[in-house]
């Protein structure tokens, strides 16, 4: 199953995708009498997969709902209670910032949800950075509150994954590895979306290839096998000792960043997932 954040006359609903397009939460629930979501954030902290599922099956709905053939996206998640980003996870995006990949765990670092955007929302380039750069990332979202998850328990916990867009003030942590959390920190730095794909249909996620694009071009592209750390490693090892609320994510690291400049079109591939594009401005008028 894959669900959207969708703008639907100016209100923001959830998407769920079937056969010619994609039905909305709110159709759903009047032609069912539900009481679903509203919203993706309580889709996903309810767990609400099983019905959703359910009733895109419905042969009523699929024959009364109305569906959107162009869905305008919305940002995926607007609250997650925690936005937990990895680093440093492939050896190509240690290289890209002349470090030494870390041997026993990749870096980590909290970030807040003012940083969130969604797809084709501008990326603003902030005043204190000359450098900024963009990663392509695969997001999991966490499905349930866990503490402790043992690593064979950690598929369990999991909602579905997302494209992420983790944008990195490199300038600042080339000054000072310790201004991670800042360089990480600025508005429209994280952008979701458009769809988060249960894991049933997601499959084997060692084969999923991941790319970041910059105006058209790949700048960087390897495979969920060649991180140092797979995404349920992840799960378990940072849900130890600190809990990981329903609706959470984590972004699990990219092959490789591109600095991105005003103008540009940024995107991030992550197969079987999404394609994930926006454009980027400056916060500084740019000279005529």
């Amino acid at each position: 199953m894959r669900l959207c954040t969708v703008i639907a006359e100016g209100v923001e609903d959830v998407g769920v995708a079937v056969d010619g397009g994609v039905i909305l939460l709110s159709e759903i629930n009047k032609l069912l009498g539900t009481e679903l979501g509203p919203s993706l954030d309580d889709v996903v902290i309810a767990d609400q997969r099983s019905e959703l599922s359910a009733a895109v099956r419905d042969p009523d709905v699929l024959r009364r709902a109305s569906r959107l053939e162009h869905p305008t996206f919305g940002p995926l998640l607007r609250r997650p209670p925690k936005l937990w980003g990895v680093g440093l996870n492939y050896r190509r995006h240690a290289d890209d910032l002349e470090v030494e990949q870390p041997v026993e765990m990749p870096g980590s670092y909290l970030r807040g949800s003012s940083t969130i955007i969604g797809p084709g929302d501008h990326i603003v380039l902030p005043a204190q950075s000359e450098r900024v750069t963009a990663e392509a990332e695969l997001g999991v979202v966490i499905a349930r509150t866990c503490k402790d998850v043992a690593p064979e328990d950690a598929a369990g916990v999991v909602f579905g994954f997302t494209t992420v867009l983790d944008m990195t003030a490199e300038d600042a942590i080339r000054l000072n590895p310790r201004y991670i959390p800042w360089s990480k920190a600025f508005d429209t730095f994280c952008s979701l979306g458009p769809w988060v794909v249960t894991p049933d249909e997601v499959g084997d996620l060692s084969t999923i290839r991941i790319s970041t694009v910059v105006n058209g071009e790949v700048i960087a592209t390897n495979l969920v096998s060649a991180m140092m750390r797979d995404p349920l490693w992840q799960v378990s090892y940072f849900s130890g000792g600190m809990t990981l609320e329903a609706g959470s994510v984590i972004a699990t690291g990219t092959p490789g960043a591109g600095v991105i400049r005003d103008g540009d079109q940024v995107e991030a591939r992550v197969e079987r997932v999404g394609t994930l594009t926006n454009r980027v401005r400056s916060a500084v008028p740019q000279p005529a």
